[in-house]
């Protein structure tokens, strides 16, 4: 039976959602791509009503394995919204294991190292190979998110 991935990248109030069936070896089919938005008001309570949602979200797919994109270091110096991105994806990590899925998490600068022979951001922007993998309706601003489960389970 093919693999259910989920491929997750994180802002400070939303989290990007990419729902993949592996097939084979950079074959894979989008099952679904959703944005779940943070609740305005009281931050701990917004995280504990994503913190539901993904976690259903991830039992209702069966998905096997949530990918996540990690943190990055900002040479532009850690912002408020840095710090709650950061939040968020730790809400992110703790639903996706509730619910009982093995968790990936992606660095640009480690799959650049050890996925392919190209660095992270010409695959998002090369049309051609998300055409290639069987995903070329994957919305563009939803790239990322793909990439990150794409990358860690590229066998």
């Amino acid at each position: 039976m093919p693999d259910k991935l989920i491929g997750v990248t994180v802002a400070a109030n939303e989290v990007h959602v990419v729902l993949l069936t592996k097939n084979a070896t950079q074959d894979f089919t989008l099952d679904d791509e959703t944005t779940m938005n943070l609740q305005d008001g009281d931050r701990p309570a917004a995280y504990n009503t994503i913190h539901g949602q993904f976690s259903d979200y991830v039992r209702q797919h069966r998905a096997k394995y949530v990918c996540i994109k990690g943190s990055a270091v900002s040479m532009g110096g850690t912002k408020m919204a840095h710090l709650h991105a950061a939040e968020l994806r730790g809400v992110v990590q703790a639903a996706a294991s509730s619910a009982g899925a093995e968790i990936r998490i992606m660095t640009k600068a480690n799959a650049s190292r050890n996925f392919g022979t190209r660095k992270v951001d010409e695959y998002l922007k090369d049309s051609t190979f998300w055409k290639n993998i069987g995903l070329p309706n994957l919305k563009k601003g939803q790239r990322e998110a793909a990439f990150s489960a794409i990358s860690e389970f590229p066998d």
